[in-house]
């Protein structure tokens, strides 16, 4: 059975959360432990405490954490072949969280929402995991977030072969 396009707005996210959360820079940045030991239940832990398929951070959370949320969508292409999907990364970080240890982190500037965005670019910008080109980034945005929060939001294009089913 080919493959619809609804299936792809579900693997593409499922295939970037995969990448994102196996990388140990950027578990260490959302559990604070540089240390992390990324075959432990603390690491396995990430892709339910973190890292989303949908825009969503609960603004009554107790803790001062960092989320990843990931989603795709369809966009319309120039051709009748090809379709184009937008994969949107959106790191949210409670302004408490902001803040990296330099003790635990050493030699690494900035903040931790931005440090987030900075390695998870790494790991998908010209990522050829995804369609038929490799993925690439469009931009690189603020967003709004729930109070407490700040967001950056990364916007990638990638083309894929349109489903039989689509075209």
């Amino acid at each position: 059975m080919d493959k619809t396009l609804i299936d792809q707005l579900v693997e593409y996210p499922a295939k970037a959360i995969h990448k994102i959360g196996t990388d140990k820079t950027v578990a260490s940045l959302l559990t604070n432990d540089p240390d992390i030991d990324m075959s432990s239940d603390e690491a396995d832990d990430i892709f339910d405490k973190y890292l989303y398929d949908y825009g969503y951070v609960d603004d009554s959370a107790t803790e001062s954490r960092a989320y990843i949320c990931v989603e795709a969508e369809a966009t319309k292409s120039a051709t009748s072949a090809v379709q184009n999907v937008k994969l949107y990364v959106t790191v949210v970080c409670h302004k408490r969280f902001m803040s990296i240890d330099p003790a635990k982190f050493p030699g690494m500037i900035g903040n931790r929402r931005d440090n987030i965005v900075r390695y998870a670019d790494r790991l998908l910008n010209g990522s050829d995991i995804f369609g038929i080109g490799k993925l690439q980034l469009e931009s690189v945005k603020t967003m709004s977030a729930p109070v407490g929060y700040t967001a950056r939001e990364l916007t990638y294009r990638v083309a894929d072969f349109k489903s039989k089913s689509f075209s």
